[in-house]
């Protein structure tokens, strides 16, 4: 799974290219930091539309048999389980 990093917003500022850079290259997920607390993520695209769609498809219910439809999963546990389904 791709590396994880945090960045405070100072940094961000000086330097948004490298950090892109990083981001798309290498996977990196960004969390940008403001007073050494989280406020917001920057990541790949292509982990992103893989992320919604790992979402989407558990919001969305599907009939196994007759009327049933499958039991809904949480997005925290997708996102836990998510590295077996996102690509680097």
């Amino acid at each position: 799974m791709p590396a994880e990093r945090f960045v405070p917003t100072e940094e961000l500022q000086k330097d948004p290219r490298d950090l892109l850079e990083d981001i798309t290259t290498f996977g990196t997920t960004c969390y940008i930091t403001e007073d050494g607390k989280a406020k917001a993520v920057i990541m790949d695209i292509n982990r992103y539309n893989a992320l919604m769609d790992l979402v989407e498809d558990a919001e969305s219910p599907r009939a196994s048999e007759g009327d049933e439809t499958r039991e809904y999963a949480s997005v925290r546990t997708i996102l836990k389980n998510s590295s077996r389904y996102l690509k680097k």
